[in-house]
């Protein structure tokens, strides 16, 4: 198949999983087709048979904004009939999926599309008011309709008037490029002091990611067990964070890294992760680090329970439920034997529930069912 994905960049769930994905058919012999206005991060050059296409921005002086959704629509109509593309595969649905639905009805070759929701998408950006109805609309128009988790189907079913049928395809991880092999002594002494634990937290830093209960777990934690905490990631709340780590007086304890574009030779270096996010439609962060069979510590929300078996690959609490946090942080820390065993059952968890093979294979029956009702209601019309 000839096969479009359209997706977001930077660093984040959404544009790593579809990233992956594309490689993966991409090694399976179809031709796919990435659309961005940036090369996604984990989008190496010179792969076989995947092609980069970059939204130019339109500069025109009558608009005060960047007419993304304009250009994007305009450049997956060129790549569509210039390709001759099969399908085209929008994750993240605003504005993504709009644009995809727009170019099929401009463009001279016609396709399915699918629209694969990741969380926020509909969670926060599809809440706003002006932009629901679009959102709703561009859901509905979408030939098939995926979601990361059981949650988000359930979520999207009872706070959006949706009329098609929302498969879930839970995200999937490289065991290969996560792995507990990536340990290194000398990355770990770039982290922390030997007696030191790692403590590791994940995060683009804003409210709804809870980082401050992070800070206050971790400084409660401080008073039975010697630890660093590596802080990955950049966001809005960052400086807040550090004020807070100053106001504690644990400011010396904390490693703030800034954005990291080769999380897995950090993560298997922590001896667990704390994710108490307020929202959660999946959490790749704990998939990550169960494949690098690191334990974790997460909140009980929204998706998190579909990749996490509590107290075999991790625990998990109410995200502002500091002093749960802290005593599972403390529990892990010194137990150094319940740490190995929750790590290697995460790892297998991993193998057994998200592997890429497995769910490669549900995206290509999604695409395979799509083009055939496409092509049937195609020919009905015309007829």
């Amino acid at each position: 198949m000839r096969i479009g994905i359209v997706c977001h960049p930077s660093i984040g769930g959404s544009g790593l999983v579809a990233t992956q994905l594309g490689l993966g058919l991409a090694q399976m012999g179809h031709e796919v087709h990435f659309i961005s206005r940036t090369r996604p991060f984990k989008l190496l050059e010179g792969c076989k048979n995947v092609f980069f296409h970059r939204v130019e921005p339109i500069d025109y002086p009558l608009f005060s904004d960047p007419l993304y959704t304009f250009s994007l629509t305009a450049k997956i109509v060129e790549v569509a009939e210039k390709y001759e593309l099969d399908v085209v595969h929008a994750h993240y649905s605003i504005p993504h999926s709009l644009c995809a639905y727009l170019a099929c009805e401009i463009s001279t070759i016609k396709f399915p599309t699918i629209t694969t929701i990741h969380g926020t998408d509909v969670t926060v950006v599809g809440q706003d008011k002006p932009l629901y109805p679009l959102n709703q609309f561009s859901i509905n128009k979408s030939t098939r309709v995926t979601t990361v988790s059981a949650f988000q189907r359930d979520y999207i079913k009872d706070n959006f008037e949706i009329t098609k049928p929302i498969e879930v395809i839970h995200n999937f991880i490289d065991l290969d490029e996560f792995s507990p092999e990536n340990r290194c002594l000398d990355v770990r002494r770039t982290l922390a002091h030997d007696d030191e634990k790692v403590v590791m937290h994940v995060s683009n830093f804003r409210a709804i990611k809870n980082s401050k209960a992070v800070i206050r777990a971790f400084d409660k934690a401080l008073a039975s067990v010697n630890a660093r905490l590596v802080l990955l990631g950049s966001g809005p709340d960052i400086d807040a964070i550090k004020l807070e780590c100053q106001r504690l007086e644990i400011i010396d304890k904390v490693n703030f890294m800034g954005d990291i574009t080769h999380v897995e030779s950090y993560l298997a270096n922590a001896d667990c992760i704390i994710q108490p996010s307020y929202k959660e439609s999946f959490s790749m962060v704990v998939l990550e680090a169960m494949a690098c069979a690191v334990p974790t510590i997460s909140s009980n929300i929204d998706g998190i329970p579909e990749v996490v078996e509590e107290g075999v690959t991790g625990f998990m609490a109410d995200p502002d439920d500091v002093k749960s946090l802290s005593g599972y942080l403390v529990q892990l820390l010194t137990d150094s034997k319940l740490q190995n065993m929750m790590g290697k059952k995460g790892r297998v968890r991993a193998a057994n529930l998200f592997n890429p093979e497995e769910k490669i294979s549900q995206y290509i029956s999604i695409y395979q069912s799509a083009i055939t009702e496409f092509t049937t209601q195609s020919l009905a019309i015309s007829q």
